[in-house]
């Protein structure tokens, strides 16, 4: 009896575990959210502004993820870079944010197919202002 108890308590604990992960939100909503944030600062930057602050500028949004910019080609673009993505990651960002339109264009560099996508990536992306 109680081995029948534990076993049912243990596939309980299972299916439990597996609808929370299938409730688990999509990260790239939140990948194209943060871009999409980082579009709207490049939009507001004066064509005067400083490398440093370019940087400092469309680096506040991206506060769930490792981020560098290269600002040397501002104004005409800028490159912001993710790193360490993981594999889920890359294909939802592929999926939700391989092109922004908008006052600031934002194109995926690079990640052309889901079979790009590793276990851990730094995916790439240019602002055109």
């Amino acid at each position: 009896m109680r081995r029948r108890v534990l076993a049912r308590f243990g596939g309980g604990v299972a299916v439990a575990v597996l609808a929370s992960l299938g409730a688990m939100p999509s990260p790239g909503p939140g990948v194209r959210s943060e871009l999409a944030a980082a579009a709207a600062a490049a939009g507001r930057l004066p064509v005067s502004a400083t490398h440093d602050g370019i940087r400092q500028a469309l680096l506040i949004p991206f506060s769930d993820h490792v981020a560098t910019v290269d600002p040397a080609g501002f104004p005409v673009s800028v490159v912001v870079t993710l790193h360490g993505l993981d594999r889920t990651t890359c294909l939802d960002a592929i999926a939700t944010a391989r092109r922004l339109e908008g006052e600031v264009v934002v194109e995926l560099l690079d990640y052309a197919a889901p079979a790009d996508c590793r276990d851990d990536n730094d995916m790439t992306w240019r602002f055109m202002p």
